[in-house]
C-alpha cells in the first residue's frame, strides 16, 4: 500500500482501516510504503500503528547527501535519518529501507564504510540493496544513451540486481562484488543479535523480524536472487529454458534439482534454527527492555559527531545548512 501525504488522502485511509479494526475486529496488517518527512506529519505515524500497520518501507536510497541529490531525492536529509526511524520504532513498527549501490561517488571501500555506519547509527531493521539501473525509458537511460555511455544489451539484466553501466570507480565485476558482498556485511549474526535486542526494546515483533532476518540474510547467496524474488520452493523444469540456451538431460536435472533444493532448505532452517535461539536468549532475558545503544539514543546536538554527518563533505555541509536554518529562525524570531 501506497500512502499519499501530498493529497491528504492518507488521513481517511487511516481512519476507514482503524474503524474496521477498532469497531469491526477485522485484524489487519498492512505494509505501507512512504517518504523520509512523513514523520514530520502530525498523527500519521499514530494513526499507521492504529490502523494495524506492521511495517513500513522507506526509500532511504542512500547515506550520502551527494549521492541522493545525484538521484534526485533532495527531499531525503539526512538529518532527519535518526529522527524518522526513532518515530517509527516509538511505535514498535519494523521499517524496511531500500538502499541504492552505484552512485557515481561510491566505491567498494565508501560502501563497506557506509554499511559500518547503517548499522552502528541507525535504529534500521532491514535494508535492501539494489544496482543504480538506468531503467529503459526513465531519463537516465536517455541521457546515458545521448552521452555514448556503455550500458548493457540484454535488457534481462535491468532487474536492480545487475550492473549495467559504466561507474567511474568500480569495474562492473567489482561493482557486482560489492552488491553481494553488502548483504554478507550488513546481515551478520552479530547485528542479527543486535537488531533483535532493538526490537525487544522498542516492542518490535520479535518473531517477525527473525523470519525478515533469516530470507533476507540468505536469499542473495543461496538463490542467487533479491529476496523479493525468492520463496520457499522455486520452481523449475528441464524445458523451462532461455531461447539459446542448450537444453538440459532431464535424467540429470532432476537429480540435481532435488538435490540442491535439500541444500538451500538446509541452510535456510539452520539460519532460522539459529535466530530462533537468539530470540529465546533475548526473551528471557529480565532487562531486554532496557537495551540502548547508539541507534536508539534520542536525537540531541551530539549526533553532530556522528559518522553519519561527518565522514563525507556533503554530510558536513548538510549539517552546516541546517546550522544556518535553525540560526536565521531563531533570529527572526528574536526580531
Amino acid at each position: 500500500m501506497i500512502i499519499s501525504r501530498v493529497t491528504g488522502g492518507w488521513e481517511a485511509v487511516f481512519d476507514r482501516l482503524i474503524y474496521l479494526r477498532e469497531h469491526e475486529g477485522i485484524p489487519l496488517g498492512p505494509m505501507i510504503q512512504v517518504d523520509t518527512l512523513c514523520h514530520k506529519i502530525p498523527n500519521f505515524i499514530e494513526k499507521a500503528k492504529r490502523a494495524g500497520v506492521t511495517r513500513v518501507f522507506i526509500g532511504l536510497e542512500n547515506i550520502n547527501p551527494d549521492n541522493l541529490a545525484a538521484a534526485k531525492k533532495r527531499q531525503n536529509k539526512i538529518t532527519e535519518y535518526r529522527k524518522m526511524l526513532l518515530a517509527w520504532k516509538a511505535y514498535g513498527i519494523i521499517t524496511i529501507a531500500g538502499y541504492i549501490l552505484g552512485f557515481p561517488a561510491d566505491t567498494p571501500e565508501s560502501i563497506r564504510r557506509d554499511i559500518k555506519i547503517i548499522q552502528k547509527e541507525l535504529p534500521l531493521d532491514i535494508l535492501e540493496f539494489f544496482h543504480l539501473t538506468p531503467l529503459p525509458g526513465s531519463e537516465d537511460h536517455q541521457s546515458l544513451w545521448k552521452a555514448g555511455v556503455a550500458m548493457a544489451p540484454d535488457l534481462n539484466k535491468y532487474d536492480l540486481e545487475h550492473a549495467c553501466t559504466a561507474h567511474a570507480h568500480m569495474s562492473k565485476e567489482d561493482w557486482e562484488a560489492i552488491y553481494r558482498e553488502a548483504w554478507s556485511l550488513y546481515y551478520t549474526p552479530e547485528h542479527a543479535t543486535t537488531l533483535l535486542r532493538r526490537a525487544a526494546a522498542t516492542g518490535v515483533p520479535l518473531s517477525s523480524l527473525v523470519k525478515l532476518l533469516a530470507r533476507f540474510a540468505i536469499a542473495v547467496h543461496v538463490e542467487k536472487v533479491h529476496p523479493l524474488q525468492d520463496g520457499i520452493l522455486r520452481m523449475k523444469h528441464p524445458s523451462e529454458r532461455r531461447p539459446g540456451l542448450a537444453p538440459v538431460n532431464p535424467y540429470s536435472f532432476w537429480p540435481q534439482f532435488v538435490l540442491e533444493t535439500l541444500r538451500k532448505h538446509t541452510i535456510a532452517i539452520g539460519t532460522l534454527i539459529k535466530l530462533a535461539r537468539i530470540m529465546r536468549s533475548i526473551q528471557s532475558d529480565p532487562d531486554a527492555g532496557s537495551y540502548m545503544d547508539q541507534a536508539l539514543m534520542p536525537v540531541h546536538d551530539a549526533d553532530e559527531m556522528l559518522d553519519l554527518l561527518t565522514k563525507t563533505s556533503g554530510a558536513r555541509a548538510a549539517v552546516a545548512h541546517l546550522k544556518r536554518v535553525d540560526e536565521l529562525i531563531h533570529a527572526r524570531g528574536v526580531a
